[in-house]
């Protein structure tokens, strides 16, 4: 027997809620012991793996040792992967191992927040030349279209305007139905980069991939759909600021269809069958050229010596040469030659010679003080754009005083106006202006400036989650007011947008509060935002925040983190996850003495075992839940309960009790305002009508439903209806019709990752094409259903996948399996209870 094996029953343990390194460390050796694997086996399997994938960095036995022992301040996440993944060779464990290492570390928040963007940024008007490298970017490159092209050089040598030029270029072509891009920020001084699957997520969903694919797919088919996508949309892709190879590999493509751009400070190798322009400065033409554009050509012409010797003193690069440009439109008075004279004052009295530095940092000194704190302070933003507000919060001033700051720093070019109030820094301005926050201004002055900032979003978070989600306002805390006033949202939709176009920013203050040490201020995050990330399935985003919760030192705001991440979890279909997140919240809950909290918890738990086709468990949840939400007078919670237990009665066919109990949860939900609720219920309430013969009926409570979602936009409710009125369309023989409600409800599912819905509207579909005559279609559609049913643990599909494999095999009198299709679903139904 070997020495390291312990007998242990049960799951094998998970990474998801350790709170320290010495807590991961415990739960790795567990995995080690529960595999039968001792040190020196482990030890060896780590580094045959990694020699495997060419990685040079092999460990001695000591350090993998010492990863499974308790006392570590750092772990290596890579490291933790590979053990794990010698253990188990399953990505999706080694995924959330590798996860939880960065979470605990306070990296998540940087690596896995990305800016990506479906539109390409705009042409800029001071780009000229080029002219070689951008015929060898727009050509066909040896006849593969889709070969990517890396664009190398050093910085502000105009490789991001190179690309998003040939970008544009490209994207004019015929076939070209997508455009991406992605600031990969490889060389950003305070932040990490970017995680490629983080920025895979991103780009997926931009291309109609469900929300929450990154938790059914995993890391593996999330590359494989990235890669297929692109062969069919043929997109343009612009993965600006990369690191290194290994950043891009995973977002590259494997076959015709689509265009990527790179740009990188690093001549990168190892990419297979990438082409490389490397670009050095301007020609001295060009950069007169960019000159005449910025300011003006008459103003060169009157003395195009003295323009030629600034473009020299700037070396030739366009981010200086834009920057400097911006300095000579806001110094009228100064002729070129004086322009030319401080620039080479100030370059005689730097150590080293830097053009780019010089330029930005003569622009620099021209600023008033208020104007020079504002840039530094805009360098520490965690987010990569800004509105007023959030300026005027970093600064401590007023709107109208920010946006005059702003302005001179737009004129000056030191700041980018990108669209719809927005401002931001290119990176090597950011770079710059963040070194000199850190050498001029006290830590305290920087902290308390992100601390107002932090104030703000948080209050404005509030005010705009009042109108996004009404009837949830008492689980949110009371948070103080901010000096900065938040926006006045005239409704559902502007408080919609400014969640949306803020959330990047959301997520990344509270992961640095959390670091400054306001660990229970970044908390109240979680409940303020879970609503929201929730609905607009930011699963990824919601791990974040919920996990910086789970770490206060409040039970009951940990409790209250561990139900939202429960809910995330249910609706991404990770139902053991979910049920073992929401049993700590249970325990929480129940030791703080918060009955109304527990009752709701104990209704998420209810839900997650009706996924798991265990109705009797998830009914005796509901009955609970219902009991308590009635003696505290939560209304909202009481009418979820009661819409539950109508579902639940409805999953064992008793529609009499459904009727009633769904009745008396729309009467509430409509007193309170749960418009979700609502949604749902009508839905549910038309499949009652429908089962007790009232078609019409049905059909119109469906149609109201549809109507209600569509309203505020969500897409959960909205993709139900659409299946119910499929469904009965079929049913009634309506045939054509039903197709098409079920094939828009069943992109829907996939968009957002609902598959208890995909599931679903496949086995409709198959009803459909079975009733056109179609047997051999329904068969396959059938099959489908049964594939993702299995995946999900959904008995219940699993069995009408069955039988409607039987139904269209008897068709074409295949009655071998027909006879084996009618077996297996009987003993799924005698298994959950329904026959």
């Amino acid at each position: 027997m070997n020495p390291d094996r312990t007998d242990e029953g049960g799951a094998p343990p998970e990474p998801l809620g350790a709170g320290s390194f010495d807590e991961l460390a415990a739960r790795l050796n567990t995995l080690r012991s529960r595999h039968g694997v001792s040190y020196r086996e482990l030890h060896r399997r780590v580094v045959r793996g990694r020699r495997a994938v060419g990685n040079p960095d092999l460990p001695v036995f000591n350090t993998v040792y010492r990863c499974l022992r308790p006392g570590r301040r750092r772990v290596d996440a890579d490291l933790v992967a590979d053990i794990v993944r010698a253990l188990t060779a399953d990505e999706a464990v080694v995924a959330r191992w590798r996860q939880v290492c960065q979470v605990i570390a306070g990296l998540t928040a940087d690596s896995s927040w990305v800016t990506v963007s479906e539109e390409l940024p705009a042409d800029g008007t001071e780009f000229v030349g080029r002219h070689a490298e951008l015929a060898e970017i727009t050509g066909p490159g040896d006849g593969e279209r889709w070969s990517p092209v890396v664009i190398d050089g050093m910085a502000g040598v105009g490789k991001t305007s190179l690309a998003v030029r040939a970008a544009h270029r490209l994207a004019d072509r015929d076939g070209v139905t997508a455009r991406l891009w992605a600031d990969l920020r490889g060389y950003d001084a305070d932040r990490a980069p970017a995680d490629p699957l983080a920025v895979l997520d991103e780009f997926l969903r931009r291309l109609g991939v469900p929300g929450g694919e990154i938790h059914r797919l995993g890391p593996a088919g999330r590359q494989a759909t990235y890669r297929r996508l692109l062969a069919d949309r043929h997109p343009v892709v612009v993965l600006d600021n990369a690191a290194d190879a290994d950043q891009v590999r995973p977002l590259l493509p494997d076959r015709p269809g689509g265009v990527v751009l790179i740009t990188s400070r690093r001549r990168l190798t190892g990419l297979a069958g990438a082409r490389s322009v490397h670009l050095e400065a301007l020609p001295g033409t060009e950069s007169l050229d960019v000159l005449r554009r910025l300011i003006g050509a008459a103003e060169v012409a009157e003395d195009t010596e003295a323009a030629a010797r600034i473009t020299e003193l700037v070396g030739h690069l366009p981010l200086a040469l834009t920057v400097v440009a911006g300095r000579i439109r806001n110094r009228r008075d100064w002729t070129l030659r004086d322009h030319a004279a401080r620039l080479a004052e100030r370059r005689d009295s730097l150590r080293v010679e830097d053009e780019l530095e010089n330029a930005i940092g003569l622009s620099y000194a021209d600023l008033p003080a208020e104007a020079a704190l504002l840039l530094r302070l805009l360098a520490i933003h965690p987010g990569r754009d800004v509105d007023t507000r959030a300026a005027a919060a970093l600064a401590g001033a007023g709107l109208r005083t920010a946006e005059e700051l702003l302005g001179e720093l737009v004129a000056g070019s030191l700041v980018q106006r990108r669209g719809h109030g927005r401002f931001g820094l290119h990176d090597v301005v950011r770079l710059y202006a963040a070194g000199l926050a850190r050498d001029v201004d006290a830590a305290s002055a920087r902290q308390a400036a992100l601390g107002r900032l932090f104030d703000y979003y948080r209050h404005t978070a509030c005010r705009a989650m009042d109108l996004y989600a009404p009837h949830e306002r008492d689980r949110r805390p009371e948070v103080s007011t901010s000096d900065v006033p938040a926006p006045d949202f005239a409704d559902l939709a502007a408080a919609t947008a400014w969640l949306d176009a803020e959330r990047h920013n959301l997520v990344g203050i509270t992961a640095l509060a959390e670091e400054q040490g306001r660990h229970e201020d970044a908390a109240l995050m979680s409940p303020i935002l879970n609503r929201y990330l929730y609905n607009a399935l930011r699963f990824a985003d919601a791990e974040i925040v919920h996990g910086i919760a789970i770490r206060a030192a409040d039970p009951l705001v940990q409790a209250s983190a561990h139900m939202s991440l429960g809910a995330v979890y249910l609706r991404s279909n990770r139902y053991q996850e979910s049920i073992d997140q929401l049993k700590q919240a249970l325990k929480r809950y129940e030791a703080g003495g918060d009955r109304a909290s527990w009752a709701r918890a104990l209704n998420n738990l209810g839900n997650a075992f009706d996924r798991l086709s265990d109705f009797a468990a998830a009914e005796d949840c509901y009955r609970q839940a219902l009991l308590v939400h009635r003696a505290t007078g939560n209304r909202t919670s009481e009418g979820r309960a009661l819409g539950n237990l109508g579902n639940s009665a409805m999953r064992v066919g008793d529609w009499d009790k459904a009727a009633a109990y769904l009745d008396e949860a729309l009467a509430i939900m409509l007193e309170v305002g749960d418009r979700v609720g609502e949604c749902l219920t009508y839905g549910n309430l038309g499949t009652v009508r429908e089962q007790q013969g009232h078609s019409a009926e049905a059909l119109g409570h469906y149609r109201r439903a549809l109507v209600t979602a569509r309203e505020f936009g969500y897409r959960f409710p909205e993709t139900e209806a659409l299946l119910h009125i499929g469904v009965l369309l079929a049913r009634l023989g309506e045939h054509d019709d039903a197709l098409t409600q079920l094939s828009e409800a069943l992109d829907l599912a996939r968009q957002n990752s609902l598959g208890e819905f995909e599931v679903k509207a496949l086995n409709g579909i198959g009803i459909a094409l079975g009733g056109k005559g179609d047997a051999a279609g329904s068969i396959a559609r059938h099959r489908e259903a049964l594939a993702v049913a299995e995946k999900l643990g959904d008995r219940y599909e699993q069995a009408q996948a069955h039988q409607g494999i039987e139904r269209g095999a008897a068709v074409t009198g295949d009655i071998g399996t027909a006879d084996e299709h009618r077996r297996m679903a009987q003993a799924l139904l005698t298994e959950i209870g329904l026959r």
